[in-house]
């Protein structure tokens, strides 16, 4: 492989009220659930967030009552990470690396398919993870992700291959340890955004959720976001953005 490559993997999708992820929103929304590969030059590979948990593919509260209250979900035997890397020819078993952009149970649940790989979380959010009323409250659940994998916590930026090819930027609020991820493409700068950012229109209205660990420090980091688009000829990649999501390459090619 001559350059680096970014590729969408559909994993599920959930649906909510609006105003159950954006405060005071009209209607209801149907959020897609993406894992992100990264391919690098070097052969190695890497996921951003792994989806939903197997047990999801028979509704959320299989696993998760309490989110079941809110969201509803369509995820079918074969959309699992594990099965999309597969369908873009990589061994889940020999992935290098799953950076998690937080622990929230549609950002970690596919963890357990990829079981060789090295996982990369920035410290602040591993911590959060283990709260244990947060645990209480569903808001995490280790056993999506504290399974024993090598683990990487990382405090800040952090260069993943050491060639400033893809970069974990630090982007709090959302959760006490959110990131988001630069990936440097030949045709340019990409930034994947997470929970940070929903959708575009949410980054152009500054809206938020009506949780979070903390909605000033979130603002920050949309700004950030906002500057590393506006500014910095950045492309952003939302989290959830069912109309973006439609138009990205769902195939082995991807993004270069």
């Amino acid at each position: 492989m001559s350059e680096l490559s970014l590729v969408p993997l559909e994993c599920g999708w959930l649906s909510t009220a609006t105003a159950s992820v954006i405060a005071d929103a009209p209607g209801d929304v149907r959020l897609p659930i993406p894992s992100w590969l990264v391919r690098h030059p070097s052969g190695q590979t890497l996921v951003f967030d792994t989806g939903l948990h197997q047990e999801v593919q028979d509704g959320v509260g299989a696993r998760y009552p309490l989110m079941a209250r809110s969201f509803t979900s369509e995820f079918s035997s074969g959309e699992e990470v594990s099965a999309r890397l597969e369908g873009v020819d990589v061994d889940p078993a020999e992935l290098d690396f799953a950076i998690f952009s937080h622990l929230h149970f549609d950002h970690c649940g596919g963890t357990e398919l990829l079981p060789n790989t090295r996982l990369i979380c920035q410290r602040a959010e591993w911590e959060a993870g283990h709260h244990p009323k947060l645990i209480e409250y569903e808001v995490y659940k280790p056993a999506d992700f504290d399974l024993g994998h090598e683990l990487l916590l990382i405090d800040g930026e952090h260069d993943v291959f050491g060639d400033g090819s893809v970069t974990c930027i630090p982007t709090p609020g959302h959760t006490a340890g959110h990131q988001s991820l630069r990936v440097q493409l030949d045709s340019g700068p990409v930034v994947l955004t997470g929970d940070c950012v929903y959708w575009e229109a949410v980054l152009d209205q500054m809206a938020l959720p009506p949780f979070g660990f903390d909605h000033d420090m979130q603002l920050e980091s949309m700004r950030k976001l906002k500057s590393l688009r506006d500014d910095d000829g950045c492309r952003l990649l939302y989290g959830h953005d069912d109309a973006q999501w439609a138009t990205l390459p769902h195939d082995a090619v991807g993004l270069s």
